[in-house]
């Protein structure tokens, strides 16, 4: 965007002279990573309702057994609920962190959509594993979500940046140097 003969008054900054890389980081950077985290969440939720549905829908007629009576397949639904209230757990002390600040509070906001999105891409893989060929067709909806979970490993600030800064603040670094 190129904005020609606009004047914007000092009053209107959204932070004082050199200080926008703080508010990115106190202001905008904790929303993105909660709302990126909570989409993770979503995803995972619905690949654990997706992979149960498919496992208590379906039967072996001529077994008379429904898929759900393999306890492979059980163990598989129930890798997923864990991963899946497990991050949920996390973003929820997150959001704790944020209400009280302390000394762990930024970690913690670093690490929540890496934590997230990566238990979201577990949770989806384990789905399509536990569904088999039926999880690549669109009825189960579960092929969309193994995608959506990749996104946001890839999306900026990535898994692998988050990583970084993780390990700079373990360090005792500056996040971003």
């Amino acid at each position: 965007m190129t904005l020609e003969g606009v004047a914007v008054g000092e009053e209107r900054a959204l932070s004082p002279p050199g200080k926008g890389l703080d508010v990115m980081l106190g202001v905008v950077l904790p929303i993105f990573q909660l709302g990126q985290a909570a989409i993770a969440c979503g995803i995972a939720e619905a690949a654990v309702e997706a992979t149960r549905e498919h496992l208590t829908s379906r039967r072996f007629e001529h077994l008379g057994t429904s898929l759900a009576d393999l306890p492979n397949l059980r163990a598989r639904l129930a890798q997923m609920r864990i991963e899946t209230d497990r991050a949920r757990a996390h973003l929820s002390s997150v959001i704790d962190s944020i209400e009280n600040p302390g000394p762990m509070t930024q970690l913690l906001v670093l690490e929540v959509k890496a934590a997230a999105s990566e238990a979201a891409v577990t949770v989806t893989e384990i789905g399509m594993r536990a569904c088999g060929g039926a999880a690549f067709s669109k009825h189960l909806g579960l092929e969309r979500l193994f995608r959506d979970a990749r996104a946001a490993v890839v999306m900026a600030p990535t898994t692998d940046q988050a990583h970084e800064f993780i390990g700079r603040a373990l360090c005792g670094m500056e996040v971003l140097g």
